[in-house]
This record gives C-alpha cells, sequence and structure tokens, in this order.
C-alpha cells in the first residue's frame, strides 16, 4: 500500500561476532565412594531450656529443601490431638487447644503428629536430651535451611574449577581424588567430573565406567560446558573403555588419551594403537608420583597428568600449539625408561613416536614427546591440527546457529553469514591459531531448488598450523673460511 509521509525499514547485513569455543575443558570418568554427600535443610523451633526444641528436616538433600516451611497454628477447640498436614512445600501442624483456645500441645505430641503425615516431606524429631513435655505456641511459617546439593551425584557431570578445595570434596579413596591431583600439578584446569559407583566386580566397574562416560554428553546442557580432553585414568587400559572414549569425543569433537598397560612393551603398544583413529592418543609409560595422602612414591596412569599439560600449553601458548617438548610436572620417575638419542631414529622414544604412540624423555626434566593421534593421515594426526579445526568448526557452528538458521534467504542473509565467517578467519590469523583462511558461497551447490528448499551452501577453507615435527639440517665443510682466518683476507 501506498504511504504518503516517511517510511522506516531496518536492514541486516552486518557481520555478528564469533568467540571461540573453550577448548581447554576436562571430561574425567572415575570412582570416590567417599564423597561428600549433599546436606538436607533443616531449622530448630523452640528451646531445650523449656523442653520444646523440635528439629524438622527436609526428607531429600538438597538445596530445594530449602524452599519447604513449617508452621504452628492453634487446632479446633474440640480438637482430640495435634494434627499435622503437608501442602505445596508447608508443613502446617494445628495444635491441641483447651476450652479457652490456649495450647495444651507438647513438642512429643507434634513429632508424633508429623510422622503420622505419610505424604510429608518434612520430619520432626526432638532435640537429642530432651523429652519434649513442654508446651508449645503457635509459630509463624519459617523457612528450612542450610540445605545443599551433593557436589558430586553419581552419574551427572559436576565441574571442579581449578580448586583443591573442591577436589577434597571427592574424597580420597577410589580414583578421582588422585586423578585431579595430577592435572591440578600441571594447571587450574576446568573438569566435568562424573563419578560412577565402585564395584569390586571388575565387569561390572567396567561397565559403571562406560555408563559414566555416557554421561558427558550431558554437560553442554546441565553445565555449559563441553568437555574437549577425555580421559578415565586407571580403566583407559581396557578397550572397551577406551572405544567408549574414542566413541564421545567423536560425538564432543573432542580427544581422548588412553594410558597403557603397567610395564606394556613397545610392541604391544603400537599394535594397540592400530585399533583407534584420529582423535585418540595412546600414552606410554605410565609415571612415579609422591602419594599426597600417604607420602609413598606410586606408580599413576600418564593420562590425567598429560591432560593438565594440555591444559597448561593452551593456556601458556595457545590451543594451537602442540604440547610436545614441552616440561611435565608433578612426578619424580617413570615406570619404564625409554632409550632417547637425539637424531637417532631407532632409539624407543623415536619409534613409538613414528607408530603414533606419545611418551615422555628427559631432556632437562622431564618432557612430553609425541604430536600424533592414531591416524595415518600426514596432517590430521597432528594432536595440534585436529584441535584446531574442531575449535573453529565450533565456532563457527555456534555462531550460524544462534545468528543465521531459519532467517529469510536473501542479500542480506548472504552478506552477514560469509562476512561473519571471514571477519573470525581474520580474527585468528591475526591472533596467530591458523596461517589463513576464507569462507564464500558455493557457487554449484546453491541453485535455485536448493535455496527453494531452505539450503544454503557455505564453504570454509583453513590453513592451520602442523607442528615442525621434523626439522633438517644441512651441514657442509667450507674451508675458504679457514683460508680467511689463516691469510687475513676478507672471505
Amino acid at each position: 500500500m501506498d504511504l504518503h509521509g516517511t517510511r522506516t525499514k531496518e536492514t541486516d547485513s552486518k557481520t555478528k561476532a564469533v568467540t571461540t569455543v573453550n577448548m581447554s575443558v576436562i571430561g574425567l570418568v572415575g570412582t570416590a565412594p567417599d564423597a561428600i554427600t549433599g546436606v538436607a535443610a533443616n531449622i530448630m523451633t523452640g528451646s531445650t531450656i523449656m523442653n520444646t526444641a523440635i528439629v524438622f528436616t527436609a526428607t531429600d538433600v538438597g538445596f530445594s529443601g530449602n524452599q519447604l516451611r513449617v508452621t504452628a497454628i492453634s487446632g479446633e477447640a474440640d480438637a482430640l490431638s495435634t494434627l499435622a498436614t503437608f501442602a505445596d512445600g508447608m508443613l502446617t501442624i494445628a495444635l491441641k487447644v483447651n476450652a479457652t483456645g490456649i495450647s495444651i500441645a507438647t513438642a512429643a505430641d507434634i513429632v508424633t503428629a508429623v510422622d503420622a503425615v505419610i505424604t510429608s516431606e518434612i520430619t520432626a524429631t526432638l532435640y537429642p536430651g530432651i523429652t519434649g513435655a513442654g508446651i508449645v505456641d503457635p509459630f509463624a511459617a519459617v523457612n528450612l535451611k542450610n540445605g545443599e546439593d551433593e557436589p558430586f551425584p553419581l552419574y551427572t557431570p559436576a565441574i571442579i574449577s581449578g580448586s583443591r578445595t573442591q577436589a577434597k570434596k571427592l574424597g580420597i579413596t577410589g580414583t578421582l581424588y588422585a586423578d585431579t591431583q595430577d592435572i591440578l600439578a600441571q594447571a587450574g584446569a576446568l573438569m566435568i567430573v562424573v563419578r560412577v559407583e565402585e564395584n569390586v566386580d571388575e565387569q561390572l566397574q567396567i561397565a559403571n565406567i562406560l555408563k559414566g562416560i555416557t554421561a558427558l554428553e550431558m554437560s553442554q546442557g546441565t553445565l555449559n560446558y563441553q568437555p574437549r580432553i577425555l580421559i578415565a585414568p586407571e580403566w583407559s587400559t581396557d578397550d572397551g573403555v577406551g572405544k567408549a572414549l574414542e566413541s564421545m569425543a567423536n560425538k564432543l569433537r573432542a580427544v581422548t588419551y588412553l594410558d597403557s598397560e603397567s610395564m606394556a612393551t613397545a610392541e604391544s603398544v603400537a599394535r594397540r594403537g592400530q585399533m583407534y583413529g584420529g582423535r585418540v592418543e595412546i600414552l606410554r609409560p605410565r609415571i612415579m608420583v609422591t602419594d599426597s595422602v600417604t607420602g609413598a612414591i606410586v606408580s599413576r596412569p600418564y593420562s590425567a597428568a598429560a591432560a593438565g599439560h594440555r591444559v597448561r600449553i593452551d593456556e601458556q601458548n595457545g590451543w594451537w600449539w602442540s604440547k610436545s617438548n614441552k616440561d611435565v610436572y608433578g612426578f619424580v620417575g617413570l615406570e619404564q625408561i625409554d632409550s632417547f638419542i637425539i637424531g637417532d631414529e631407532m632409539c624407543v622414544a623415536n619409534q613409538l613416536n613414528q607408530a603414533n604412540i606419545s611418551t615422555i624423555i628427559m631432556l632437562g626434566g622431564f618432557r612430553h614427546w609425541g604430536n600424533r593421534l592414531c591416524t595415518a593421515d600426514p596432517q590430521w594426526r597432528f594432536e595440534s591440527v585436529r584441535r584446531t579445526m574442531d575449535a573453529i568448526e565450533d565456532s563457527i557452528q555456534i555462531m550460524v546457529t544462534k545468528n543465521y538458521i531459519d532467517r529469510p534467504i536473501d542479500k542480506a542473509l548472504s552478506i552477514s553469514l560469509v562476512g561473519s565467517i571471514n571477519s573470525y578467519i581474520r580474527q585468528e590469523i591475526a591472533r596467530g591459531s591458523i596461517n589463513g583462511g576464507r569462507a564464500w558461497l558455493d557457487p554449484e551447490l546453491n541453485t535455485a531448488e536448493s535455496l527453494a528448499a531452505g539450503k544454503v551452501y557455505v564453504n570454509v577453507a583453513i590453513a592451520p598450523k602442523s607442528p615442525a615435527e621434523e626439522i633438517i639440517i644441512t651441514y657442509s665443510i667450507d674451508n675458504t673460511y679457514t683460508v680467511s682466518e689463516f691469510t687475513g683476507a676478507a672471505a
């Protein structure tokens, strides 16, 4: 319709900001049978000196119990006893009264009345050491308080944000506490912890670990963090666990570190590596650590320390850097020492690397030695390349989903969509995470039919930075320098 006046229009062809996803989140699965439990909310009414002290407690542990309330009111004059009802989070106690409406209900009467309410979410007990013979007067509604959720519920992702204090809530038994100490010896890492039940039966224990690995996929939905480095120390020597970790790594765009058996031979770990693909890094040997509880030197799987090491390199250098040839902290020795000679193709450390197995060498301290995941692809086998592409792909995918999915297909969409991706690529080039890249609309696939069907095709090319795994230096003898030195003439 025509308009006699000024018409206002808006356009949305501006580029959108892209934020790189957090690649430094560790997903950790294990046992902690002595982890602290949640606290049930409670409140005490009355007083011990008047023999009326009653403790009201939520039947379920957790913070939600703090929403429950309790009140005492005067009952009907002809009521035979004190009565209690529970509805909508409120425990209401109707006190027995005399003919003049004065309460004659004792604390013991109230406890009996509350116990009789089958549907109540609140229990009542006399404060220890009293008989409850004192008379209770009506009181206004009060909330229960001090309820706390269980910090590490079974088969549920929970956060430890680089804090040893938080880690102590796991208790010292089981596997998780020692794992967190290995990680925190490297860096104050963000960990998504899944605690599973401990079972003396080995097969049932493995089944519990597998269930815990499955729970990792709930991390984004419940905690807003997605694990990118998956480990299950003590259990990842089992190939059932290894395959479950690999499957979850594929689903979460993560990498996983698998441990080797104690005293595993180089041949056995090389053969094992052939079973896995491009998101798996196999580690050998185990490390010797001073136990923080007993002070004894014990053998530990390397994967937890390696995960913490990866996070530290992310923080210090960037997720596009290799973690190889960098110092690893927190241990006093190695269970096995492989031969390492610089430039020797046949030393065991080099042979392991060629078989896509990472190890630890001594070179001015303990150093992680190995770049490769379990794939033969000459570039995708580098962990730093795999993680670079994961970071770029996820970051763009999230931005596109939030800003462009379901928008009308028009010129504004094409300009803004491609411009946003290219702006992000330029940002990452300037940051130093990639060597280059660009995005463009696919000229062949974006047909009239595909666009009418709601499908838009965008191509993105990225040049990640491979690590300089081999540097070849060629030497020659040039005696003209000797002649110049001898004669004093310029060379």
